[in-house]
């Protein structure tokens, strides 16, 4: 055996931890072979020079390093191999006869991980050698369950996407194709009430759906609050009128209570706190086969302090209440705990997710207020929800709409699409590319409503096709994500990717039933110029026509 040439490698131990053990002493690293060979792959090394690049070659789970070496010692050695990306993470145990203090304390300050001293007690090396291969073997184990985690997630994004354009393409065509009705004065007034509470439904629907499927962004907390100045009257409505249909055949009466002081608007999250309310009210008829259902509603516009939390503006208190099956009391404890429905055994002909609760109190909790349950099992429950709202005005809900909402005479107004003058965009010409019929006899019409020419095609190639033609020329392209063939992401990088200036130039608008989060940052980090999530929101629709395809010099 030459000088140095000492690295032992056992086939039944390939699957093992290795060591390199760095000593110029033949009898120390005899020793220290005999006593950790049986257990570990070992290699060795006789001075520093040889240590960096065995360990740079074979990546040993640890390295026991002789602090007295010829050439460069101990200490210079750790310096190098911490300074390599290869081998900075490394443990080092340091081997040393040294006697003194200081030599232990440089060797901790320069990042070793222990110290074992020579004269070597077999015990003793085994233990502490056991130890961090442990630690190591422990890091490992973790960042396996971090990746398998990460994978899971990914995989589950994945899921969460498609799902979402899964669900969202027939809830684009249901919301779309009624708001185009309803813009029709010529429509029938009992046909027009249909279509209303079909479009209210709908859109309310589709906010649960968003929901439920961005479980990502729930479980990551980022969920965000988008507060606009809303309609008391007209929220409270909405969700009387999708709540109303849940009674069905059962014997229930639905009432509502709400106070004469009602504020007539608020500033909040309208579409969160709809999904709170629908939340509730929708367990209330679930959970009940008889007797009553109300939902209360009161507010106050004192500065008072719930939780520790004081409120600035109105605080607004609802509650459901029900003559339902209750809830046991050992299950009130975990009842807003996520994917989870207390009492499955009596519930298990009642459908739900076991999320809606779980969801419900998130909400509660981003708007600094609380939700609290009473229950008497057989006998039904109330849930009170307490949040706070900007104010806007001291005007109340009249006293007409109330008594109309009570009655559920009240309706609601098509304000925004009302108030929406679309400009004259009949020298345009568009092109829209989405795989789903329906989804085109929306966009179209949507696009028509601005006298604008529209052109349409089912997948990605044939959009490419037709810009890489050059004629006819479009002002812009609405590109849907998911086709077949070839989708909106690729057929928008060969776009870019055909190098005339009207290719590279032309706004690609994505329009996308996968709306979770974080997708629009991807499609403009990927050659799109807007985002129009599905169904299609007309306010956000026409301020993408207006800021990409409208052209003032043409008007």
């Amino acid at each position: 055996m030459k000088d140095g040439e000492y690295d032992l490698y056992n086939s039944d131990t390939a699957q093992s931890n290795s060591l390199l053990i760095v000593d110029d002493d033949k009898s120390n690293l005899m020793i220290l072979i005999d006593i950790l060979q049986p257990d570990y792959t070992v290699f060795t090394a006789k001075d520093g020079e040889e240590a960096v690049k065995k360990a740079q070659k074979y990546s040993p789970d640890l390295i026991l390093l002789d602090i007295i070496l010829p050439g460069i010692d101990g200490y210079e050695t750790l310096t190098r191999l911490r300074e390599l990306d290869e081998t900075k993470k490394i443990p080092v145990v340091f081997i040393t006869g040294l006697s003194e203090s200081g030599s232990e304390e440089k060797g901790l300050a320069l990042g070793a991980a222990d110290y074992i001293t020579k004269p070597f007690n077999p015990v003793i090396v085994k233990l502490k050698v056991i130890h961090q291969i442990k630690i190591i073997n422990l890091q490992r184990a973790l960042a396996a369950a971090m990746e398998k985690a990460e994978n899971a997630s990914e995989a589950k994004t994945r899921f969460v996407a498609n799902m979402s354009h899964e669900m969202r393409t027939p809830m684009n065509a249901i919301v779309g194709l009624t708001g185009l009705m309803l813009e029709d004065d010529d429509i029938p007034g009992k046909t027009k009430e249909t279509l209303e509470k079909i479009n209210t439904a709908g859109n309310t629907l589709l906010g649960l759906i968003n929901d439920v499927l961005d479980i990502s962004k729930i479980e990551a907390g980022k969920l965000d609050l988008v507060p606009v100045q809303y309609d008391v009257a007209d929220l409270l409505n909405e969700i009387i009128a999708l709540n109303i249909v849940r009674i069905g055949e059962k014997s229930i009466i639905f009432k509502l209570d709400i106070n004469e002081d009602m504020p007539c608007q608020l500033f909040g999250d309208d579409l969160r706190i709809k999904q709170i309310l629908n939340n509730m009210l929708s367990n209330a008829f679930k959970y009940t086969e008889a007797g009553t259902v109300t939902l209360g509603v009161t507010a106050t516009g004192d500065s008072t302090t719930t939780g520790g939390i004081t409120c600035s503006g109105v605080w607004v208190t609802f509650y459901v209440r029900d003559t339902g099956i209750g809830i046991r009391g050992e299950d009130l404890t975990r009842l807003f705990a996520d994917y989870n429905q207390v009492d499955t055994k009596a519930n298990r002909k009642i459908e739900g997710t076991g999320l809606g609760l779980s969801i419900t109190k998130k909400f509660v909790e981003m708007m600094d207020g609380e939700i609290t349950v009473e229950s008497e099992y057989g006998k039904g429950s109330t849930f009170f929800v307490r949040i706070c709202q900007g104010f806007v005005t001291e005007e109340h809900i009249s006293g007409e709409t109330l008594e109309n909402l009570r009655r559920l005479h009240y309706s609601k107004k098509k304000q925004a699409q009302e108030k929406l003058v679309r400009s004259d965009l009949s020298y345009a010409r568009v092109l829209v590319a989405d795989d789903f019929p329906t989804n085109l006899d929306v966009s179209s019409g949507m696009l028509r409503k601005y006298k604008m020419q529209v052109d349409c095609v089912s997948n990605g190639r044939e959009a490419v096709d037709r810009i890489a033609a050059g004629v006819p020329v479009y002002d812009a392209v609405f590109m849907d994500h998911m086709m077949p063939e070839m989708d909106g992401m690729e057929a928008t990088a060969l776009i870019r990717g055909l190098g005339t200036p009207y290719a590279q130039n032309i706004p690609i608008i994505a329009l996308t039933a996968n709306a979770v989060a974080g997708n629009e940052q991807m499609f403009l980090e990927n050659g799109f110029n807007a985002f129009l999530p599905k169904p299609f929101n007309v306010m956000l629709l026409d301020s993408i026509i207006q800021r990409w395809v409208r052209d003032k010099s043409k008007e």
